[in-house]
């Protein structure tokens, strides 16, 4: 057996104990990302390692390198990267968890802070939210300067596909237009429209009492969104208030919030951590936070 051979044999029984030690956890990343997984399994050749350890991981996936050079092993330590948030926020959360407590927050608080490289927290300057796990359900578009029209909201084609259907509240969000006029309207303040969240801020502790400090404090402030089912995550900004209480949620999220947290389609809706971000300088970007394997589909 020559070195290839062993290094591949090598990597063929890493991956094998991976996959029995993980098979609930894969089962259920594979029905949350089943369209991806059938794209890539037409072009993957059946039964290599490298092959089954990406039909094993978060989608979607991104085009990058080409397949031949990703070796057995970085394929396998992705892997075990990609499902470890899943594994630790598991280890975090009951099965019938409907908020967490305060030990549940500062362990989650830290898990995240150190796979994601930034600084998570369940409270900020003293505020909170009224709940850092719950339900989110979809939104829609926010209106974001006099004059604004659904159809503007798509870059291209694609966009109009996936986000545009979900159409335009008929109000404003909780603080106005994000911007003053078309002329004002940076791209900051589209990228906040498109990765916002509505966040329950009238439900907050102290809220009643520090009405003005609390509406400042929470206008556009970073989060951090979680699904703790797949590990898919979101960096978003509280761009209304609500959901109402009768709805049974506890967040809200613009249609391309849902898109990347996996919620996009069915019923638009599913349990989600939500924690500040402590960015004071502004470096962490909104969008979805990919961690995944780059692979070129050929």
């Amino acid at each position: 057996m020559n070195e290839d051979e062993l290094e591949n044999n090598k990597y063929r029984k890493v991956s094998t104990k991976w996959i029995e030690r993980h098979k609930k956890l894969q089962n259920r990343l594979f029905d949350k990302h089943r369209d991806a997984i059938d794209l890539v399994s037409k072009k993957l050749l059946a039964g290599s390692v490298s092959g089954l350890m990406l039909l094993t991981a978060p989608a979607p996936l991104a085009i990058s390198a080409p397949l031949d050079l990703i070796s057995i092993e970085q394929v396998t330590k992705q892997f075990a990267k990609n499902t470890s948030i899943v594994s630790q926020l598991g280890s975090i959360l009951s099965d019938n968890a409907t908020s967490l407590d305060f030990l549940q927050e500062q362990e989650a608080s830290k898990v995240l802070s150190n796979y994601y490289g930034f600084k998570v927290l369940s409270e900020l300057n003293g505020i909170r939210l009224n709940t850092t796990y719950g339900l989110i359900g979809g939104e829609q578009h926010l209106y974001r300067y006099p004059g604004d029209t659904l159809i503007s909201h798509a870059d291209n084609k694609t966009d109009t596909i996936m986000y545009i259907g979900s159409g335009i509240a008929p109000g404003l969000g909780a603080w106005g237009y994000f911007a003053p006029s078309k002329n004002q309207f940076t791209e900051e303040d589209e990228v906040r429209e498109k990765y916002y969240i509505a966040a329950q801020t009238f439900l907050a502790p102290g809220f009643n009492q520090n009405v003005v400090k609390y509406r400042d404090f929470f206008k556009f402030r970073k989060m951090l969104v979680v699904n703790p089912n797949t590990g898919q995550s979101v960096v978003a900004v509280i761009g209304d208030a609500g959901p109402a209480l009768w709805t049974g949620k506890n967040f809200g999220g613009s249609p391309e919030v849902m898109h990347f947290l996996g919620y996009g389609k069915g019923p638009r809706k599913g349990p989600v951590l939500c924690f500040f971000i402590d960015d004071p300088e502004n470096k962490v970007p909104l969008g979805p936070v990919k961690d995944i394997i780059k692979i070129q589909i050929t």
